[in-house]
């Protein structure tokens, strides 16, 4: 009798062949995605291997002088001994005696994904299937693999029909969420992802998928509002609330008070308004806008303004009273927007509201409301990344029968409750009542599912896309920071979550990810680099120049740090010193280089020479994603006379600015 040794996935095996979105300055990476999930998978079968979780098949046949059963010890004696080669190559003999055992051509098909043949696994993989369609394995590795060579749609039917053989096998969840990804199936990428959060609430990598896919909802959502009607007061309030987001609070203020004079606003518009204008140090006008949003009732979110300006004048025994009130009202609607207290405050000022917080006057709030608060002044994450459960049976008995009784209350949470059980009956009133209550409420995945039922309807749809967008971008955040949690000496993961943020105007989260990672490793090439791509989109040149000469230290020829460089300089309006750089980082990837065109471009022209300026400037084109390009190109052809190629180009710097425009308001989030 003869043994054949399978193995079998751990639990703890890792992939990490997920979604990559390439960011610099311009949308390009210090990290490559793509081969980082390589190393990652094949981490999973060293995994494999080291842990020795065999199966053991007994096989009751006896086979040609045992030369079958030897060629397997060989094979499993060489992967013991991390000889991939030797054990694919015994793999191989055993199979040339007897090619029916499903088994034996899984393990090949493994021992050749993990020496990078990928043709020679997927062959062996749908060999094994084909000789027993039920076998785990081979199912997993066959969406692996078509995963990693662009064959979503095929690795979405394999990884499918793996499932439901282990529904609870995460790995099966991170490459279908991946595939889904990759198809733009974002909504089935999410539950994905979410499955794989909740099989494993420590792992990072799928909690920043998740994310990154919510993103991805999020601008799409976005891009199919601008194409419907960009004058919706729901899409001029992202509007302004991405404004205030990237702290240009003037233009948010125009926008808001613009928005005012309509008549369809949502709910507490003017207290968003008003905390623009106490960011803004207008305090009285905040006020007025705060207390007209009371006066309507429905808007707690006036109340918490009126407890900032409490705090600010010094009242605060009252400040306190009024924020005890609030939490009993609804402590998610505090967890929420706790950090609306301390937005724009000095740190002299946020310390000051620290230590009330721990004054005797402060002694009626429950210390989980002051816990929440203080943490939210630190900058914390105030929200559980799951739904928190509330008492629904608690709320119907002691509660107004009403939900929109609950609502004008402030009793968010309950409102939300008592509609949630007929979401599917709902007409649009009382969806979006639903979409109100729990998005001030904290619950953002019953805001979304609210979302979606009114955009079922062309009466509802701007609505239903306003509730959408919301929900998307803040469950994103929310992922993003505890992906940073639960896995926080990571470095990649660190290098990731920054680029999501720079990706996003976010450059202090960036910022703050950028500094963790090079507190774990200092030398951190990707982290310099990155580093210094955020520090100069916030326009702090001398710190982009300190890290990118660190950077470039070690690898004084890499074509994206000499472009980066080359970039500081130009900002430091050194155009002469920049060329080299800019010469020397013409090699990296395309998307970089079309960009080091526009920025010879500018070189030239503030040297005089149109000709080579205009050259370097069409060649730049493609990356104008503003208009500015286009700009000073037309500005050219103006200085030689070619009147219609600079109207052109003026009139398309136009168009693309507005584009730019219409889609930041997908690129807000919590703060």
């Amino acid at each position: 009798m003869g043994e054949v040794r399978i193995y079998r996935l751990s639990g703890v095996a890792r992939t990490a062949m997920g979604p990559h979105r390439e960011l610099s300055l311009h949308r390009s990476s210090a990290i490559t995605f793509q081969a980082t999930s390589m190393n990652s998978t094949r981490n999973i079968l060293a995994i494999l291997v080291s842990s020795l979780l065999f199966l053991l098949l007994p096989l009751r046949h006896a086979y040609g002088q045992g030369d079958f059963e030897s060629y397997l010890a060989d094979a499993v004696k060489a992967q013991s001994e991390n000889d991939i080669q030797g054990a694919i190559s015994a793999y191989q003999r055993a199979l040339s005696i007897r090619r029916d055992v499903p088994e034996v051509w899984a393990n090949l098909g493994l021992m050749q994904h993990q020496a990078g043949d990928r043709s020679g696994a997927l062959k062996s993989f749908k060999t094994a299937n084909q000789l027993q369609p039920k076998l785990f394995v081979p199912l997993l590795f066959l969406g692996i693999e078509n995963l990693q060579l662009g064959n979503s749609a095929e690795s979405v039917h394999y990884l499918s029909i793996a499932r439901q053989l282990h529904p609870n096998d995460r790995e099966v969840y991170l490459n279908l969420g991946s595939a889904y990804f990759n198809l733009k199936q974002f909504e089935s990428a999410s539950i994905a992802y979410r499955r794989a959060t909740e099989l494993d609430s420590a792992n990072g990598e799928g909690w920043y998928r998740l994310g990154i896919t919510y993103l991805e909802m999020s601008e799409a959502a976005a891009g199919e509002f601008a194409q419907l009607n960009q004058q919706s007061p729901y899409f001029q309030w992202l509007n302004a609330e991405a404004l205030s987001d990237q702290d240009k609070l003037a233009q948010s203020a125009e926008v808001f008070r613009k928005l005012i004079a309509s008549s369809r606003l949502p709910a507490c518009t003017r207290s968003s308004l008003g905390f623009v204008l106490l960011r803004s140090g207008k305090p009285s006008e905040a006020q007025s806008e705060f207390e007209q949003d009371l006066k309507s009732g429905g808007c707690s979110l006036a109340e918490l303004g009126m407890i900032r300006l409490k705090f600010v004048k010094g009242e605060d025994e009252a400040a306190l009273k009024s924020l005890g009130e609030l939490w009993m009202l609804d402590p998610g609607f505090i967890k929420t927007f706790a950090s609306e207290l301390g937005r724009g405050m000095t740190p002299e000022q946020t310390n000051a509201l620290a230590e009330v917080l721990g004054t005797a006057q402060a002694s009626d709030i429950p210390p989980e409301a002051i816990s929440v608060i203080r943490k939210a002044l630190r900058g914390g994450r105030t929200l559980s990344v799951q739904v928190e459960l509330r008492s629904k049976a608690a709320s119907k008995a002691n509660s107004p029968s009403l939900p929109r009784n609950l609502f004008t209350r402030g009793e968010y949470g309950m409102c939300a409750d008592h509609l949630l059980s007929t979401i599917n009956s709902l007409p649009g009133r009382e969806l979006s009542l639903l979409a109100t209550c729990a998005y001030y409420t904290g619950d953002f995945n019953t805001t979304l599912a609210a979302g979606k039922r009114l955009r079922e309807s062309a009466r509802t749809k701007e609505e239903g896309l306003f509730w959408s967008i919301l929900a998307q971008q803040h469950l994103a955040v929310l992922a993003l920071a505890y992906a940073g949690e639960v896995e926080p000496n990571s470095i990649r993961l660190h290098e990731l979550l920054a680029e999501s943020y720079r990706d996003r105007g976010r450059y202090a989260d960036a910022e703050a990810e950028y500094q963790i990672a090079l507190g774990i490793n200092p030398t951190e090439f990707a982290a310099l680099i990155g580093a210094a791509t955020n520090y100069l989109q916030e326009l702090k040149v001398d710190l982009a120049k300190e890290m990118i000469e660190k950077a470039l230290d070690q690898r004084p020829t890499d074509a994206e740090a000499n472009y980066i460089m080359g970039e500081i300089l130009i900002a430091k309006h050194k155009f002469s010193e920049s060329e080299p750089y800019l010469r020397a980082g013409l090699s990296a990837k395309s998307e970089l280089v079309v960009r080091i065109h526009a920025l010879l471009g500018q070189v030239y022209a503030s040297q005089g020479d149109t000709e080579r300026a205009i050259a370097e400037y069409r060649l730049g084109l493609p990356s104008d994603d503003d208009g500015s390009v286009h700009f000073q190109l037309g500005r050219l052809y103006q200085r030689i006379g070619e009147s219609e190629l600079a109207a052109n180009a003026f009139a398309e710097s136009k168009t693309l600015n507005q584009r730019k425009q219409a889609s930041t308001i997908s690129n807000f989030g919590i703060h």
